[in-house]
């Protein structure tokens, strides 16, 4: 039976031991759930009962047994309590385009402007005279979302919305459904099969498997800590990796970002077959001691492991911190405070959008950006795209580092072709140095360049020769420093660096810590490390405020910037993992101008982000 007004007034739904059966079998069976106020994500395989859950909610259909409680609120003289978008879509085949959002909108002084405001949005205005029968399925399916939106109803529910969208155009029509919902406080509670649209816009998600709940709570959660496996695959692949104890190995779940399969010849797995997948990498492995398989997921810079190598699996050390005393990375500190936020994409390269890599801004404080298409795009101060070109060779992997030099030029670690490339301001390539190799003026992979006011350049690489070198502004080799370790001075995957009042700063990225060096390559200090340190997830890039001499430090790890003092003295912090604004995704890089302003390479949303202060 469905009842009002459960005990709670913000919940959405409670649903008490409901079952909903049909000849073939159990749809739902004995589903104990509260559903609150906010954006909720339905997740499940074809048949695991997303539909049937959302038919009841709407009252489409009844429990076989069991009770519903719902309480919607009580609809104002203007809009309904509830609108739903079935799988259907449901569209009225006697009505146009337009139609549709007037006969559900209601009847304002503003009814008109929003009517058009959501046939632009979701691209319909060519298409707002006809009827469904003569509309695409993608534009049949934003239809049916612009519909609801019209309704201005305090509850939306919808069953895959969107699914017939091509996936370079959905997370536009997403950001006006958020931004409609939480501008008029609507809850909405959608089901999906993409991880990414949970990650991106959910705040609560329900696991569904054979009309049976496998996880019911906060997305972060599921994705940070999952419970089981099971459940943690929902929002896309995990690892279990064992950790040798003091009295017994224990098994952790972790993330692809948060382990690291290492060339090893005495490791424990070889490696058997391998699948790049563009974010991260499907390795195929067999336990050299019982013969077990086993498949791990991680995020390499470019595909590298080979059929027959032996590999070892570590666990990043923050990690397992945040595992065994609950979150101790996350520090306490205050927040940092932006009056405004914009983000945009890079420019498609067919039907794909690229991600943002690497960041810095100019004299006349043009952004400079490396995208993973194997580009170098220009944008002025007032953020419009100036001029972009490619790199020379960009097949085997992209480039991650770019600076801007005192005579104009631009330099470029050209990663995966061991060299920095350097161009004029129009594009042209003027010379390169380094070649692959261990010696001086060689590369393995090369990440981050700087320069100091003297002129000469600072490069630093990874690849099991961790290490910075340094060069004479003509390319001449001058020195080196750090090497593959965990001491002081040792590198496990340097990544972004800056030079002020004659210190080098590199983000260690795997040792989660900044390390400070003189120009001469002495080692100085561990940031912070004399106030106590600074909790970090690996750190992968670091930028400097030219008006203040405060640092910024973007965290792939933990999708957040860190601010400090010289000192290492924790100031403030901004971000979560998250796919909504103010979140970031695997952030790559950062920047900042002469107007104080913060560029983030929010990498794993694809999307460049300024923070204004």
């Amino acid at each position: 039976m469905v009842v009002s007004s459960p005990e709670s007034d913000v919940l959405l739904w409670r649903l008490d031991q409901v079952s909903l059966s049909w000849p073939g079998g159990v749809r739902l069976a004995g589903i104990d759930l509260d559903i609150p106020t906010g954006i909720t994500a339905i997740m499940g395989y074809s048949g695991a009962g997303k539909t049937s859950l959302l038919n009841l909610l709407v009252g489409y259909e009844s429990p076989d047994a069991g009770s519903i409680q719902g309480n919607q609120g009580v609809p104002d003289s203007e809009s309904l309590n509830l609108f739903w978008v079935p799988h259907t879509m449901g569209l009225w085949p006697q009505y146009t385009v337009r139609e549709h959002l007037s006969l559900v909108s209601p009847e304002t002084q503003t009814q008109q402007a929003i009517i058009n405001e959501l046939i632009s949005a979701f691209g319909l205005t060519e298409v707002s005279t006809k009827y469904p029968g003569q509309l695409s399925q993608g534009e049949a399916s934003r239809l049916s979302v612009a519909r609801a939106l019209a309704s201005q109803a305090k509850v939306l529910v919808m069953d895959e919305p969107l699914v017939h969208v091509d996936q370079a155009h959905w997370p536009a029509y997403w950001d006006y459904i958020r931004q409609h919902c939480e501008s008029r406080q609507i809850s909405l509670v959608f089901s999906t099969h993409a991880p990414e649209l949970v990650l991106r816009e959910a705040q609560q998600v329900i696991c569904l498997d054979q009309g049976q709940i496998v996880y019911n709570g906060p997305v972060e959660e599921l994705y940070c800590s999952p419970p089981t496996v099971k459940a943690a695959s929902y929002l896309g692949p995990v690892n279990e990796v064992s950790v040798e104890g003091r009295d017994a190995d224990s098994t952790h779940l972790a993330r692809p970002e948060q382990v690291e399969l290492i060339d090893d010849e005495a490791g424990p797995y070889v490696v058997q077959q391998t699948h790049f997948l563009g974010t991260m990498e499907e390795v195929r492995t067999v336990r050299q001691e019982t013969g077990a398989g086993q498949t791990f997921y991680h995020r390499p810079a470019q595909p590298r492991l080979e059929v027959g190598k032996r590999i070892s699996v570590r666990l990043l050390i923050l990690y397992c911190c945040l595992w065994l005393c609950g979150g101790c990375i996350t520090g306490e500190a205050p927040e940092l405070s932006f009056s405004e936020i914009t983000q945009w994409p890079v420019p498609a390269e067919g039907i794909k959008v690229p991600a943002p890599r690497s960041l810095n801004v100019g004299p006349d404080d043009e952004l400079y950006v490396l995208d993973n298409a194997g580009r170098v795009l220009v944008y002025d101060a007032n953020d419009q795209l100036v001029k972009q070109w490619e790199m020379p060779d960009f097949d085997v992997g992209k480039p991650e580092g770019v600076c801007l030099l005192r005579n104009g030029e631009i330099a470029v670690a050209d990663t995966h072709y061991h060299r920095v490339v350097f161009f004029d301001k129009q594009g042209k390539v003027l010379r390169m140095l380094g070649e692959f190799g261990e010696g001086p003026s060689q590369f393995i992979y090369p990440v981050s360049v700087v320069q100091d006011p003297d002129g000469d350049i600072y490069v630093c690489e990874y690849g099991n020769h961790d290490r910075v070198q340094k060069f004479s502004e003509t390319g001449e080799y001058l020195l080196e420093f750090g090497k593959v370790g965990t001491g002081p001075g040792e590198f496990q995957r340097p990544a972004g660096m800056i030079w002020h009042d004659g210190k080098i700063y590199v983000s260690d990225a795997i040792n989660n810590r900044i390390q400070v060096f003189s120009d001469e390559g002495e080692f100085l200090e561990i940031l912070g490390a004399k106030t106590g340190g600074i909790p970090l997830y690996y750190p992968y890039d670091i930028a400097i405020d030219r008006n203040t001499s405060e640092l910024y430090i973007v965290e792939y790890g933990s999708g957040r910037i860190t601010k400090t003092d010289l000192q290492g003295n924790i100031l403030g912090r901004f971000g979560k993992t998250g796919m909504q604004k103010g979140e970031f995704l695997t952030p790559w890089g950062l920047t900042v101008n002469s107007k104080d302003q913060v560029f983030v390479a929010d990498t794993g949303n694809r999307l460049i982000v300024k923070l204004i202060p």
